[in-house]
């Protein structure tokens, strides 16, 4: 297994510097660091992983996610903003942010998951988060 970190600089370069300092100890740790990653790279990261873990600490909702799951990429979310009304089990799992080692402990979990299957799934989902179809649902809702 290989771990592949995305880090923005941005928020907090201290905290990325020390995690810097750690990885370059690990040869299975690849960090990289941008202050903004473009949108035509970041699918580069997401494609190269087989899921996206996204370790918000404050969030409300997540493009990332989206784009994760539209890759057919099971995540790993924290239970935050309305990130467990998004996914379910079958697309990834939620952890509980403030529960110490909560984060490791859905990392060792989902590696006893189909992740193949968790795949097809998060990019149904993706799928059903369409404009277009989450406007004829609205209208149709709304003509009673």
């Amino acid at each position: 297994s290989r771990l592949v970190l995305m880090t923005r600089r941005r928020f907090d370069a201290s905290y990325a510097d020390r995690v810097l300092d750690l990885a370059e100890k690990q040869e299975r740790v690849h960090i990289f660091t941008h202050p903004f990653f473009p949108n035509e790279d970041f699918q580069i990261y997401l494609n190269a992983a087989d899921v996206a873990v996204l370790p918000f600490t404050d969030v409300l909702t997540s493009g990332s996610a989206i784009t994760a799951l539209s890759l057919g990429k099971p995540v790993i979310l924290p239970r935050l903003g309305c990130l467990p009304e998004l996914i379910g089990d079958k697309e990834g799992i939620l952890y509980e942010p403030h529960t110490k080692g909560a984060l490791r402990e859905a990392m060792v979990e989902i590696r006893q998951k189909d992740l193949d299957e968790m795949g097809r799934a998060a990019f149904r989902l993706a799928e059903s988060l369409d404009w277009k179809q989450i406007a004829e649902r609205i209208a149709t809702l709304y003509r009673g």
